[in-house]
């Protein structure tokens, strides 16, 4: 029997750090501190969606609150002499009563994410660009990052058929099952006229031995 594991979550710890870090005294506070968490991280989403934001990251303490995102657009996010960031601010002042910090952090290269990635698959179907065409663009631009693997799949309605199907996409050797591997993952919809499609990544960025990093040999052959 199958038994699922978020490939993320299983290496929070091992080699992933923690999205949120924060420590509370109180299970009252806990639960507190883990539902704002939830809303701000929706907040976001709602405020800057597809905004080519890889990761969050919100820190807590007894006297600062900071949120770090990390962004390939950071003028997205900023807009124009940083007015977007401001007004957020001010927004999360205003839900929350906490004087949140907003740090902007870019990232240097996008086709490692599996969040940027997957969105920008979603865009593409729902602009009726073929699914088999953006999946091996995206695997393209993945492998010329020195991933050591890729992995797409896209289920529901495809083509326009009747029946919904699920199709996959990979490249090398899809090893889930190790620790070391350094793997982002990611699921997503694209909402279409008429259905809706899901959407989920998988990168393998390097394999970490003694918290070092090695990266895939260059193939000669």
């Amino acid at each position: 029997m199958w038994q699922k594991c978020h490939p993320v979550g299983m290496r929070v710890g091992i080699v992933k750090s923690r999205p949120s870090e924060w420590f509370a005294k109180t299970k009252q506070e806990w639960s507190s501190f883990f539902v704002e968490d939830v809303k701000i991280r929706r907040l976001i989403e709602k405020t800057y969606p597809r905004s080519w934001i890889a990761k969050v990251v919100i820190r807590k303490n007894a006297f600062e609150w900071e949120i770090i995102i990390f962004t390939s657009k950071v003028w997205v996010l900023t807009g124009r002499d940083g007015k977007k960031a401001k007004d957020f601010e001010s927004l999360l002042k205003k839900k929350f009563g906490k004087p949140y910090k907003l740090v902007l952090k870019e990232v240097r290269n996008p086709e490692l994410s599996a969040k940027i990635m997957a969105e920008f698959a979603a865009a593409q179907i729902e602009n009726r660009m073929p699914f088999r065409r953006v999946s091996k663009q995206i695997i393209e631009k993945v492998m010329e990052k020195w991933a050591e693997w890729v992995k797409l799949q896209v289920a529901g309605r495809l083509g326009w058929a009747d029946i919904a199907r699920t199709e996959k996409f990979s490249e090398w050797r899809v090893g889930l099952q190790t620790f070391r591997k350094d793997i982002d993952y990611h699921y997503t919809t694209a909402v279409t006229k008429y259905w809706v499609i899901g959407i989920k990544v998988w990168v393998a960025k390097w394999t970490i031995y003694n918290n070092k990093k090695k990266k895939k040999p260059l193939n000669l052959g």
